[in-house]
């Protein structure tokens, strides 16, 4: 059993994708008969990650819905989701940690052995695929097995390793150090709007070491616009089901 403690983060809008699922939060999506969150929920659970906690806001009683009464499941929620970002939910969920978090974004779609070798990691460390084309990407900036810059402006990345997938381990030590850095950014811009990935995270690897586990052949997706649901529905879930 893993000693870690999984993190969803579910609270987002999700605009780009209102012509898919107008009527849900985007990780209510389902292939196959489980939502992208029941799958992960349930690969964690397979990988030996018992407790996760579901950071949810937009249209937040469906998440509690589904999920309510699962073992192991809770929920915190991010009452100012319009208008922060998603570091303001992890924020939240990183007030008390007891012990290595892993967190994971709602909306993806990936093959489980990605769980299994971050949480194989030693300290905090972030999975990084090979390029998927498949638009709206967080290129990574890596060296000798560390992070060291992520942007969605390709050319600003130095030297592009891969993709960030969006599951990343963290020590307790810093999951502290990240919510710090959230609590410095919103003291001094006067506003909770910061990335998790390419704001906090990247700051985060300037203080402390910050591994990449690099997997180059990984078939996943994230879906935030129309184009990558087709994409995970043609090409993703065929591969990962």
């Amino acid at each position: 059993m893993s000693r870690h403690h999984a993190i969803v983060l579910a609270a987002g809008l999700g605009l780009r994708l209102r012509s898919v699922v107008d009527d849900r939060p985007k990780g209510l999506i389902a292939f196959g008969g489980d939502s992208l969150v029941a799958r992960s929920i349930r690969l964690l659970r397979e990988a030996g990650v018992q407790r996760t906690t579901i950071v949810v806001g937009y249209l937040a009683d469906q998440d509690r819905a589904q999920f309510s009464g699962t073992p192991g499941v809770d929920f915190i929620e991010n009452a100012d989701y319009a208008s922060t970002g998603s570091m303001a939910s992890l924020a939240l969920a990183l007030a008390n940690p007891d012990g290595p978090v892993i967190v994971l974004e709602s909306d993806i779609l990936y093959e489980r052995r990605a769980l299994a070798a971050v949480l194989a990691a030693e300290g905090s460390a972030t999975v990084v695929s090979g390029m998927t084309g498949a638009g709206d990407e967080v290129w990574v900036d890596a060296a000798d097995g560390r992070l060291r810059f992520m942007s969605k402006q390709r050319d600003s990345v130095p030297g592009v390793l891969g993709e960030f997938v969006g599951i990343t381990t963290l020590s307790a030590a810093d999951a502290k150090t990240l919510r710090a850095i959230f609590q410095e950014f919103a003291a001094r811009e006067g506003h909770g709007r910061m990335a998790y990935d390419t704001d906090a995270l990247v700051e985060l690897a300037r203080r402390v070491p910050v591994g990449v586990v690099h997997l180059p052949d990984l078939v996943w997706g994230e879906i935030d616009d129309d184009a990558q649901y087709r994409r995970a529905a043609s090409v993703v879930w065929p591969a990962v089901k």
